[in-house]
């Protein structure tokens, strides 16, 4: 049952009571005046007032357990992040609990501090309960990617250290280096979707995404930068964290843009000798059947005939028989054939393992391929 505030309105059953009995009273003195003996009233016991309607106090809210010593992993992710200090004692404060994609799904879902990528919440501090929840992708690689969750959500408790005149002294501060940042970046993307229909939370959102995210030669403006050494005590080495880790993925699909580029190039080269050799083959065996058909034709003459006729020919490689008898032109011819043979059978090898480095240069390309959307989407532990 949800209870009024103090002090409002409200139904009472007993307070109807009460006021049947003052009808009561009169009804019975009417009637004792009526009476035809001495006047005297009736015999009637007194009514007591109700008790006072109490109302329930409200629960006391739960108190926050006492921290857990931090773990060794999680000591190191502090370390990493080059967390102060209080940033650590912040971080330590909230039992922060670093999960895997199957732990992690729906811890994070009606968190108003989340930690977002375009698709789905990577973590989030919850400040009524102190706790932090980070998911973890399996790869490490993604490490950086980690650490980087884990100072953004350690930020989001520090803003919650701040007074009220300090965060509206910070957002006037952080509005300002947002506006900054290019119009594409994505950390624009980010903050709006952690923000989400939240925008009471544009403020710490700024203050942590900005924290981790943005740095430039000799850090940001110094009231903003003094804030943040509360918790970081490096913060463009934290920041240095998000770069790494994104030119890691940046770098992979680089590489892979730059491999495919020079295996399309292979490949239309290993195509066009491919093609050529069908063709060379092609016209090698259109001479062949030629000098077969011309050799039959001398073979069948007379002997006098024979040796009276001269042959000449242009071969299909463009090399010249000049005219010369029968027989020695056509044993030229053959001597060509042979030539030929043995030329396009070692070309038909070198083409083969050409060929066959092409696939299998295809075959690692797509590995690759497949490897960095294997990583990517870890970034999501959704689609983990």
């Amino acid at each position: 049952m949800t209870l009024p505030p103090a002090g409002a309105a409200r139904p009472s059953r007993r307070r109807a009571a009460v006021i049947a009995g003052v009808i009561l009273l009169v009804v019975l003195a009417g009637a004792a005046w009526w009476s035809t003996g001495p006047f005297a009233g009736p015999d009637v016991e007194a009514v007591e007032p109700p008790p006072p309607v109490v109302e329930p106090a409200a629960p006391e809210p739960s108190p926050i357990p006492e921290p857990d010593p931090p773990s060794d992993a999680v000591v190191a992710l502090a370390d990493e992040a080059f967390l102060s200090e209080d940033g650590r004692a912040l971080l330590y404060g909230t039992n922060p609990e670093i999960l895997g994609a199957q732990e992690f799904a729906g811890r994070c879902e009606r968190h108003t501090t989340p930690r977002m990528l375009p698709t789905a919440a990577v973590g989030c501090f919850n400040a009524g309960t102190n706790t932090m929840v980070v998911y973890a992708p399996a790869d490490p690689r993604l490490r950086g990617f980690v650490v980087e969750t884990v100072a953004h959500e350690t930020l989001h408790a520090a803003w919650e250290e701040l007074d009220a005149p300090e965060q509206e002294e910070m957002t006037v501060l952080l509005e300002a280096e947002i506006a900054a940042q290019p119009a594409d970046s994505r950390i624009h993307e980010q903050i709006a979707g952690s923000i989400g229909d939240s925008p009471e939370s544009r403020s710490t959102e700024l203050f942590a995404y900005i924290g981790t995210q943005v740095w430039r030669e000799g850090g940001l403006a110094p009231r903003l930068e003094s804030v943040y050494a509360r918790s970081v005590a490096d913060r463009a080495a934290l920041v240095g964290v998000h770069t790494g880790w994104r030119a890691l993925l940046e770098g992979i699909t680089t590489d892979i843009a730059a491999t495919q580029e020079a295996f399309a190039e292979q490949q239309r080269i290993v195509a066009q000798q491919r093609a050529q050799h069908q063709g060379d083959t092609a016209s090698v065996e259109n001479y062949r059947q030629t000098y077969q058909q011309k050799a039959a034709e001398v073979a069948a003459m007379p002997d006098e005939e024979r040796e009276r006729l001269q042959l000449g020919w242009t071969w299909w490689d463009g090399t010249e028989l000049p005219m010369a008898p029968a027989d020695q032109t056509l044993a030229t011819a053959a001597d060509l054939l042979a030539r030929d043979d043995a030329a396009l059978a070692a070309r038909h090898a070198n083409l083969t393992a050409e060929e066959a480095a092409v696939a299998a240069e295809r075959t690692r390309i797509e590995a690759l391929i497949a490897d960095y959307n294997a990583l990517n989407s870890q970034l999501d532990p959704s689609g983990a």
